[in-house]
């Protein structure tokens, strides 16, 4: 995991510009990684490769292409790309394969890299691959489970030779979520899952069912360990939401909202709802970066979105953390 101190991050956002403006905390406190905004208007990674959802992004320091972002599609295929220097656009990338397959999923969680070998999650089972992912399409293996109905769309996290996941805990009535945020710990990331806390993150600390939360992405930043992730209720779609904690093993606090739709647009590719963050830090931007899921309703942006009901549209979007300028 790539890391920078609090402190340096707070110093180069204090005079930042935000498109989305200075976020404050649920307590009133500002928090900087409450501060994410789009590099361009139409920040819609491509628009032309269907139903895009759900991506994963990996950071290869020392490799020829240091990065490299797995987009689901379909339960047939995936699609790979990869890039010598970090874009939020795939015409700064490669495809590496249209068709790239991993399980026969819809979609993927989230993935990790732990030594040389790659782990990525879904409907409870783990699947490993270790080499080269140009060459993973059709070679990745079920190696391990995670207990879905406990821990489910999760975000996997690795420190101290203990993998971390943090997933979907409960029922929420009103769509696919959980009610909280779960966590589990193992030392292979395969199995033997020691549940730590079922509400690592708790959207209702008074009970009831007003909240529904899933799809979290963690990171450890400075003094604290972030969590990003989907909230959502009666009425209002999905956004990302942010958490902290100073432990993995504590709950954490709510701050706010980090990632809002447009709702009052209409000829936006993200009117609707902004769910499924993937966080990655970009040492070469200086700032973290966060992949979603962006959707509209109107489906006035077009296109061929096989899947997505209604005539609307699904597609990755990039947002940036703020960075003195």
């Amino acid at each position: 995991m790539n890391r920078i101190e609090l402190s340096a991050l707070i110093i180069a956002f204090a005079s930042a510009s935000f498109v989305s403006g200075r976020a404050e905390t649920a307590s009133g406190d500002s928090d900087p990684m409450l501060d994410w905004h789009r590099p361009v208007d139409a920040n819609v990674f491509v628009t032309s490769m269907g139903n895009n959802h759900d991506s994963i992004l990996f950071h290869e320091p020392e490799s020829e292409f240091p990065y490299y972002m797995i987009i689901s599609h379909t339960p047939e295929k995936a699609y790979l790309w990869r890039t010598k220097s970090f874009s939020w656009s795939s015409e700064d990338w490669e495809l590496v394969s249209d068709n790239y397959k991993i399980g026969d999923h819809y979609e993927y969680d989230d993935g990790i890299k732990v030594g040389g070998t790659y782990y990525i999650y879904e409907s409870g089972q783990v699947f490993t691959y270790s080499g080269q992912l140009e060459e993973s399409s059709g070679k990745w293996k079920v190696a391990g489970s995670f207990p879905k109905k406990q821990c489910d769309d999760l975000g996997v996290f690795y420190e101290d030779g203990l993998f971390h996941i943090f997933g979907e805990h409960g029922h929420f009535p009103h769509g696919p979520d959980g009610t909280s945020l779960a966590h589990f710990t193992s030392e292979t990331g395969l199995g033997d899952w020691k549940l730590v806390n079922p509400k690592a993150v708790d959207p209702n600390p008074d009970g009831g069912h007003t909240y529904g939360v899933g799809d979290p992405t963690i990171e450890r930043i400075g003094d604290f360990y972030y969590i990003f992730c989907d909230r959502e209720s009666v009425g209002s779609p999905y956004k990302v939401t942010a958490w902290r904690s100073k432990s993995l093993y504590e709950s954490f606090e709510y701050l706010g909202v980090a990632i809002a739709p447009r709702s009052d647009e209409v000829d936006d590719w993200d009117n609707y709802r902004i769910q499924d963050p993937d966080i990655l830090y970009v040492p070469e931007l200086g700032r973290y970066v966060m992949s979603c899921n962006m959707m509209d309703v109107d489906g006035n942006p077009g296109g061929d979105f096989p899947g997505v009901k209604g005539g609307g549209t699904r597609v990755i979007g990039v947002f940036y953390s703020g960075k003195s300028e």
